[in-house]
């Protein structure tokens, strides 16, 4: 309620009535004045939605404004293939409706609406994430950025402004023709959001971290405003937004630096699952050697169960089988898919022989040390006779070497909110995956007790590190507080100061919350 009378205010309005008993007058003048304010025909609401009011007004309104950027369940077909555009089954709920705006203004518009009514949104980018609620919603408005799709080269700046519509492959694509690239997401199907919890890339261990090489975002905040934010403008906003989530606004565009990359060499390697120890082995030996190449990066799945390691390597030049690598060379390969590519957009848009219909994933943080990897693998192992009893039943680790060099790149290009240490480390990910809805829970616990059994491991040898990923957590944890207490300091301040009303705290319910 406080919401709204702050709203009506902000438009000039003294709301002398509101309540929930009916459509008084004052309430029907101040719903008329947020209308037109908004070049919205009063006359396009009937009745019977400004008496139901809530999300049933909300969608009308935006449909009043743009009747095909909403889409509802009525629609069938449709709003089923919107709603469930994402990564995992576990993701796709029942919104009340589907907004799809085309530009900044229409999602400016979206949260103003929202805010007016006091109706729970979500936000959707490029719906990668598998965790309940933090892509969409059941019974709320669900805005998609997917309208949003600029490109813009500037060849002036070299620098590279995206639509938050867009994935991965589509901004690669548009600046590989440049002969240039972003620091962006690992696989062409991830959104952009990414750059909203720090970004790990095959460009960090050369240019640090793909929130560290945004410029700026431009964000629409919990009024409808439409603000920069970078070192120049709302600096304390532009730190707070490059880990914070979606605490602070909707991101509809960034600007990035770019850096000239022509062919390069990459691809995936498929190992066999018995030789998983072996794999994590060589893990050890290419971030104590390999991964002081600044060219090279690499992404790998460990299915305990699909009995197959994948492997994505990536090196930025066309130097076949480059000797940064050659810790796995000895390794029997099943199949060797790696190249040379003509441009970075080819590689990470060729399909990784590995998918899960239903996931989840949780992370911890280790310091290097290649008995740990070993130990930890093996305790993973433990948790397959479980997960074997459920349909499509599978185990991932998702083991992500991260070297002093990504770090040092990262703190090179302004202050980063992560507080990563200045260590060689281990951002180690269990991932489970299954096929049935009736099997959500168990297949979730199992992938947490794992877990679980891997922090008592590296905490009884001194070796856990108080860090989680923001992007590879799972819901239960807690990655904002784990940049220390600094610094989770400066992201409730933004909030306070960008957001007073905390729309984006209790309208919004999905994603990881200040407290």
């Amino acid at each position: 309620m406080r919401l709204i009378i702050l709203n009506l205010l902000s438009l000039g309005i003294t709301p002398s009535v509101v309540g929930h008993s009916g459509p008084h007058r004052q309430e029907t003048q101040n719903l008329n004045n947020f209308l037109e304010s908004n070049a919205i025909n009063p006359a396009a609401i009937n009745g019977e939605t400004r008496h139901t009011g809530g999300v049933h007004l909300a969608c009308a309104i935006l449909e009043a404004s743009n009747q095909t950027a909403v889409v509802f369940p009525s629609d069938g077909e449709l709003y089923t293939q919107i709603d469930k555009a994402h990564a995992s089954a576990t993701a796709p709920k029942n919104p009340a409706c589907i907004y799809t705006p085309n530009d900044v203004k229409g999602v400016s518009l979206g949260v103003k609406v929202a805010t007016f009514v006091q109706a729970k949104f979500a936000i959707r980018s490029g719906g990668h994430s598998p965790m309940e609620y933090f892509a969409n919603i059941d019974g709320g408005v669900l805005i998609s950025l997917a309208g949003i799709k600029t490109l813009e080269y500037n060849a002036d700046t070299q620098t590279q402004r995206s639509g938050f519509g867009n994935l991965w492959q589509d901004v690669y694509r548009h600046v590989n023709a440049q002969g240039r690239t972003v620091v962006g997401g690992r696989t062409g199907s991830v959104g952009l959001a990414l750059t909203l919890g720090g970004g790990l890339s095959h460009f960090s261990n050369a240019y640090g971290w793909a929130a560290q090489n945004v410029l700026s975002y431009e964000m629409v905040l919990a009024d409808g405003s439409i603000v920069i934010a970078s070192e120049e403008e709302n600096s304390d906003l532009y730190f707070a937004v490059k880990a914070g989530a979606n605490n602070f606004g909707i991101v509809t565009h960034i600007v990035q630096r770019t850096y000239p990359l022509g062919k390069i060499w990459g691809g995936s390697m498929i190992f066999p699952g018995n030789a998983s120890a072996q794999f994590m082995a060589a893990l050890a030996d290419y971030q104590a050697k390999g991964q002081l190449d600044k060219k090279s990066a690499i992404l790998p799945y460990v299915g305990l169960i699909a009995d197959a390691v994948v492997a994505q390597f990536s090196y930025l030049e066309p130097v076949e089988r480059p000797e940064a690598f050659e810790a796995f060379y000895d390794i029997p390969v099943i199949q060797d898919l790696t190249q040379v590519w003509d441009t970075f957009a080819a590689m990470v848009t060729a399909p990784i022989p590995y998918n899960m219909t239903r996931f989840s994933y949780a992370t911890t943080d280790l310091l290097y040390d290649k008995e740990a990897y070993l130990e930890i693998e093996r305790i993973c192992h433990k948790y397959i006779p479980r997960m074997r009893k459920l349909e499509g039943g599978d185990i991932m680790l998702m083991p992500q070497p991260i070297s002093v060099s990504m770090v040092g790149e990262a703190r090179a290009r302004g202050s980063d909110p992560m507080g990563v240490a200045d260590q060689p480390q281990l951002w180690f990910v269990v991932s489970s995956g299954w096929n049935l809805a009736q099997d959500d829970a168990e297949a979730e616990s199992i992938m947490l007790d794992a877990l679980a059994e891997v922090e008592e491991y590296t905490k009884s040898r001194a070796l856990h590190l108080p860090f989680y990923f923001l992007n590879d957590a799972f819901s239960t944890q807690m990655p904002l507080q784990s940049y220390g207490a600094v610094t989770y300091g400066k992201l409730q301040a933004a909030s306070r100061k960008y957001d007073p009303t905390r729309v984006f705290q209790e309208l919004v319910p999905g994603g990881f919350k200040l407290v």
